[in-house]
């Protein structure tokens, strides 16, 4: 969906958040810092926040991050590359390095909780919402942006307990450690009939688990 893009591009007035901003409606993307026309830094991104005086680009979950001076920049531009599913933001920074950030697949790549509209919560909610006798577990999907899809057609366990280090998530025979709760990405997207509940475990930014959950009293 390139429609915040064109926006953007549309604006006259578009600043530096305006167009960094764009990061989060995507599941990847890259930023560069090049200097001399070699990259210096290149880190993977799906996240940018903007504080007070600079911004600071990073992969949710993790600890990867890079940030930038808000008054190191002297100007900002995007475009379109040429016959490629891809934006492309440049910024020149006053001691004449260049930071790019590249949005990849702008088409396909859409966050799922930005599209369809999901609600973000957190690991102790869940663990309540899983506890409740009218929740069954009937089906998972695990996939990540590389390719990795695994369909768990017939959920027979799904819990998610407090240990001594962290939480843990297990279905059926998988386990997936969800850390501290800041750290990890849950989103809800309530139905009459199901629920459909994302998680981005801390440590795996490009991984989704994706859970379909049956309400049992719904009419």
């Amino acid at each position: 969906m390139r429609t915040r893009i064109e926006a953007v591009l549309n604006n006259k007035d578009a600043k530096a958040q305006d167009y960094f901003e764009l990061v989060n409606i995507y599941e990847y993307s890259q930023v560069t810092l090049q200097r001399d026309r070699k990259d210096v830094i290149s880190v993977d991104i799906n996240e940018v926040e903007a504080y007070p005086g600079f911004f600071e680009f990073r992969e949710k979950c993790t600890a990867t991050h890079y940030s930038v001076e808000e008054s190191n920049i002297v100007s900002v531009t995007g475009r379109m590359l040429d016959n490629e599913d891809t934006f492309l933001i440049e910024a020149d920074l006053k001691d004449g390095s260049k930071l790019a950030v590249i949005i990849y697949h702008v088409d396909t790549n859409e966050k799922r909780e930005v599209s369809e509209s999901y609600y973000e919560s957190d690991v102790f909610s869940l663990m309540d919402y899983l506890n409740e006798e009218d929740h069954k577990v009937m089906m998972a999907i695990i996939h990540d942006s590389f390719g990795l899809e695994i369909k768990m057609n017939s959920v027979r366990n799904c819990t998610l307990t407090e240990t001594e280090e962290a939480f843990e998530m297990q279905i059926d025979t998988m386990t997936f450690p969800l850390m501290d709760d800041s750290c990890n990405g849950i989103y809800i997207k309530e139905g009459s009939i199901t629920d459909t509940i994302l998680i981005r475990p801390y440590g795996q930014p490009f991984l989704e688990i994706s859970i379909l959950v049956s309400k049992k009293n719904s009419n």
